[in-house]
């Protein structure tokens, strides 16, 4: 027996809220953690170590600019995914009007 499968578009506009949420959410901590990256200015020195540490594809300063990257590029995808539940939505109700 199958069961069948069905969204409504209240549905379909909770899950676009919640991933909202979601990405407003990271992007909050993302600017929080920057800011406090920021403030606390660079933490190794300026010889030859300390070059080591922080330059370099796998270097400090590549490593914070990757994840800060990331985090960027994830709620940009949730940003859309909302965006296109929320037209979803609006499409359905649209096709359901006489």
């Amino acid at each position: 027996m199958t069961v069948p499968l069905g969204v409504t578009p209240s549905e379909l506009r909770n899950t676009a809220q919640y991933l909202a949420y979601v990405s407003n959410d990271m992007k909050a901590v993302q600017s929080a953690l920057m800011q406090m990256l920021s403030g606390e200015g660079e933490a190794w020195g300026h010889d030859k170590i300390g070059r080591q540490f922080a330059d370099g594809a796998k270097g400090y300063k590549s490593q914070r600019d990757w994840v800060d990257g990331s985090i960027t590029a994830k709620t940009d995808l949730l940003d859309y995914y909302a965006d296109g539940l929320y037209l979803t939505a609006d499409a359905l109700e649209q096709q359901d009007k006489p």
